[in-house]
């Protein structure tokens, strides 16, 4: 029954992640936690082990939606060009600072400021408004550099899209491109993750550091599909009803965000 949960949980992640980019964590994460935890109710760090695997069980279906979005010409790949090095390096930034804080002041600043946006994102579509577009060179990086920052110590890239729309992007490329620089950062998170849990003790049974490499294929299986259908949905829904749906998604994790 427990392995049913996960593989509709994870193809529903998946589905997620093809649609919007991200957003695969919030169910999948917990869901990864509850059955780590029924299978091992004594290890330690569950958490942190039920994040990484997360980040690896997506990674293949990350690469399938990349192509997927490519084909559709969703993808800005300049943008990727000069957008994805600095928020690699904020999101490793974040991943440092994750080992010496505690993040829950930060988590409940992220939700407030996600349900902000919502609320704004609501506000501009019942008014058909045009979001208004930053090209200045101090959003576009200093921006950038805070957006992977806050990403890796949240474990959402909810503001991604935002980000790419307010640089000039349209939804669909925005969604696109957000999917390559969360495939690309979640290589450098998985690392790290990893190489932290090394020194890790009473880890659950099949683990390397904090990645769980035992029941990995069972994660990752049903994410394929997923991320295809995702990637689908993405490219035929109409522009404005996917903003609807993106703003309804940026509820829901800034709500989430008070609960995990």
């Amino acid at each position: 029954m427990i392995e049913l949960i996960v593989i509709c949980a994870a193809f529903l992640g998946s589905v997620l992640a093809g649609l919007f980019g991200g957003g695969a964590g919030l169910i999948f994460t917990p869901t990864i936690y509850l059955f780590l935890l029924y299978l091992n109710p004594h290890a330690s760090h569950l958490m942190q082990t039920s994040i990484t695997t997360m980040i690896a069980s997506l990674m293949l279906s990350g690469a399938l939606s990349i192509i997927k979005h490519h084909r559709y010409q969703h993808i800005h790949w300049q943008t990727v060009k000069w957008s994805a090095p600095i928020i690699v390096l904020g999101t490793i930034l974040g991943c440092w600072v994750m080992q010496m804080i505690s993040n829950t002041w930060l988590k409940s600043i992220f939700a407030v400021s996600t349900l902000a946006l919502a609320l704004r994102s609501t506000l501009i579509l019942r008014a058909k408004l045009a979001k208004k577009t930053h090209s200045s060179n101090m959003f576009r990086y200093g921006g950038g550099l805070g957006l992977g920052f806050i990403s890796s110590l949240s474990g959402s890239a909810s503001f991604m899209v935002p980000y790419y729309e307010a640089v000039g992007l349209g939804i669909k490329n925005a969604i696109g491109t957000t999917t390559v620089v969360v495939w690309l950062y979640s290589l450098f998170v998985l690392g790290f993750m990893m190489y932290l849990g090394k020194g890790a003790t009473n880890l659950a049974i099949g683990s390397v550091g904090f990645l769980n490499y035992k029941y990995l294929w069972l994660f990752v299986l049903p994410t394929i599909p997923g991320a295809l259908l995702g990637t689908k949905l993405a490219h035929y829904l109409p522009e404005h009803q996917l903003k609807w749906a993106f703003t309804g998604l940026l509820y829901v994790i800034g709500v989430s965000m008070f609960f995990i």
